[in-house]
């Protein structure tokens, strides 16, 4: 079997990670993979990976303009060229650009719906596929009751992320080096992983960072990520003045590393479908603090292995963080917690088993 997936890029954060691993673990069950994207700086890590990369010019925000026709025409030259036998779309023009080449080729399609969409002319032109996975509960119940996908064509799998990659335990020698070379000095550490984007809600951590310092003036938070808000919270943080108390680092790759000195991860996202960057924190081992959005509360609540807050409330996170601050018990028992339900209901592999087969249930079914 041989799947195209389709993105707008391939750039470090959520879809881009996704796909990597994805499609990494999925070769490794004998599914060949090719990717098509506007390309990105995860291209280097695909190539790592042995995963074919094609260049589609497809970078915009309008899902029915040019580009995405002009991708789509590209997007079936790829499937009848290098003979694709499934096409699997990420993002929401990708999504369209692959509903229309998936037409014009009769190739199965299948798409991931990794958070939210506005109706649009969703409920009218239908572009979703043969089948559509949903990251989460939430995110599945929002195709069904705000954009009228039927129960049937939808599939429940959940992100995933490789716990083995996570689970490693870092010397006291390697977290302070860590600690040395992103200038973080002594204290204990909150930080957090997303692009800096309204939606993830940073803006709400710097200012619950005011009263945390009021309780743990050594405190440091480091805040990983790029994005259009870095300007907006960098301000902030120096008119509370608490800007020597904030690191902000660009996005990295090796997450793993940067989790390991954390004391505490917070998720502090408005709108979510089913981070990657909690998971990986929750299979650190890591006492995590989230807002109560999309799927987030499903796997903090039922496994008792994070604290969950109200999504925009500063004082909430303050508190909670300063809680787990307080006791460090209580942080090793949800990060054992964490660790655990990563390894049996969220680990990539379960997540690439139930995506392959799908794959042949589609294929099966288009006879």
């Amino acid at each position: 079997m041989k799947v195209l997936h389709v993105t707008t890029h391939v750039n470090i954060g959520g879809i881009g990670n996704y796909i990597l691993s994805l499609t990494g673990a999925l070769k490794a069950k004998g599914i060949d993979c090719v990717v098509a994207s506007s390309g990105g700086n995860l291209e280097n890590e695909f190539a790592k990976k042995g995963i074919p990369l094609k260049k589609l010019n497809i970078k915009t925000k309008f899902e029915f303009g040019s580009k995405v026709i002009g991708s789509a025409f590209a997007i079936a030259g790829i499937i009848r060229k290098d003979g694709i036998g499934l096409v699997h779309a990420h993002s929401r023009v990708s999504q369209v650009a692959s509903w229309l080449a998936c037409k014009m080729t009769k190739t199965p399609l299948v798409t991931t719906c990794h958070g939210y969409f506005k109706r649009r002319l969703r409920v009218v032109l239908d572009t979703w596929g043969d089948r559509v996975v949903a990251i989460s509960d939430a995110v599945r119940d929002h195709l069904k009751d705000d954009l009228g996908v039927m129960d049937g064509r939808i599939a429940l799998i959940y992100n995933g992320v490789d716990p083995a990659r996570f689970g490693g335990r870092y010397s006291d020698a390697e977290i302070g080096s860590i600690r040395e070379s992103s200038g973080i000095g002594p204290g204990p550490v909150i930080g957090t992983i997303g692009r800096l984007s309204p939606v993830k809600g940073q803006k709400f951590l710097v200012e619950a960072m005011a009263a945390i310092i009021s309780k743990c003036r050594d405190a440091r938070m480091i805040i990983v990520g790029d994005g259009p808000e870095r300007e907006a919270l960098e301000s902030r943080a120096k008119s509370l003045g608490i800007d020597r108390s904030i690191h902000f680092i660009s996005s990295v790759l090796d997450t793993d590393r940067i989790l390991a000195v954390m004391d505490v991860f917070v998720f502090p996202s408005v709108k979510e479908g089913l981070g990657i960057a909690l998971l990986e924190a929750l299979a650190a081992g890591k006492a995590c603090v989230a807002s109560d959005v999309g799927g987030i509360g499903d796997i903090l609540r039922r496994d008792s292995c994070g604290v969950l807050v109200r999504p925009g409330d500063p004082r909430s996170i303050a508190d909670a963080v300063i809680g787990l601050l307080d006791d460090p018990a209580a942080r090793s028992r949800m990060g054992e917690r964490g660790r655990k339900v990563v390894s049996e209901r969220f680990s990539l592999d379960v997540m690439a088993g139930r995506v392959a087969e799908l794959y042949r249930d589609v294929i099966r079914d288009k006879g």
